[in-house]
């Protein structure tokens, strides 16, 4: 399946712009934390990121360091690419390998990265990617993971009109948090996922036609078809410590819907 429903490179572009603000891009505290990250970097060798992400991508051609730059879609990697800062896209800093998350690179890195990648995988599978990204790192590398965590059970529990009631009495004050308070609200216990057609096909026409004209659930989502995997933090925290220290965890702080959008700075554990 067309990832974001589309083969066109521009029109893809066209849509991700649309998503600025709604928890599938990185906000620009997130943003700023990735490029403090980076510009530390004391290697000159390439770094390596899962997924595409434009601005990520960005930040190393402002910085001219190497990357490498991995997606299961290169559709995906030149259309992202129209969104950085070369306006390329493939940029003359970028090396693309065009594998699953899953694949192992028979290099290894100083700096690995993914923002919401490792959301596109089932919960069975995050710990062999774990494990492969661990082969990945050297010694004293970092490797920096942003991922959707498991919403709290005041937000999954609640009814649609619930949160209908939560916006129009200004508790919920933006379209952002709208949009996640929804999809909260179809989350899946069972599979740790959530996604906004899984969201539009479980609320209906009807019901969400009673957010607009302030959100057009449909309309703006539509053609993205992803389904992320939302692991409960405790979960996912327990995994990677089998792995990993965790040095550090950020917050991006834009919205009510970004303390289930952690970013963690692992190394690999000293045995």
């Amino acid at each position: 399946m067309k990832y974001l429903f589309s083969d066109c490179e521009q029109e893809i572009a066209n849509i991700w712009r649309t998503y600025a603000g709604f928890t599938i891009r990185p906000v620009p505290s997130t943003i700023h934390y990735y490029q403090r990250l980076i510009e530390d970097l004391n290697s000159n060798s390439p770094s390596f990121l899962y997924g595409a992400t434009p601005e990520i991508r960005s930040i190393f051609q402002t910085l001219n360091k190497p990357l490498v730059v991995r997606d299961q879609s290169l559709t995906i990697i030149r259309a992202m690419g129209l969104l950085t800062t070369s306006g390329a896209p493939i940029a003359a800093n970028e090396v693309i390998q065009i594998d699953h998350w899953l694949e192992r690179d028979l290099q290894s890195y100083d700096f690995l990265i993914v923002d919401h990648a490792i959301n596109m995988l089932l919960w069975e599978q995050f710990d062999d990617f774990f494990q492969i990204a661990l082969e990945q790192l050297n010694d004293d590398g970092i490797f920096v993971c942003h991922l959707l965590i498991k919403p709290d059970e005041v937000f999954t529990k609640q009814s649609f009109d619930q949160v209908v009631n939560d916006y129009h009495c200004g508790l919920i004050d933006n379209i952002y948090d709208l949009a996640s308070r929804l999809n909260f609200i179809c989350y899946d216990d069972g599979t740790y996922q959530m996604g906004w057609q899984h969201t539009i096909h479980q609320l209906g026409a009807y019901q969400l036609s009673a957010l607009m004209p302030d959100l057009d659930f449909i309309n703006q989502f539509k053609y993205c078809n992803a389904m992320f995997t939302c692991p409960p933090q405790a979960c996912f925290e327990h995994l990677a410590s089998q792995y990993f220290n965790i040095v550090e965890v950020f917050y991006p702080h834009e919205y009510d819907y970004c303390q289930f959008e952690p970013v963690y700075v692992l190394q690999k554990r000293k045995l």
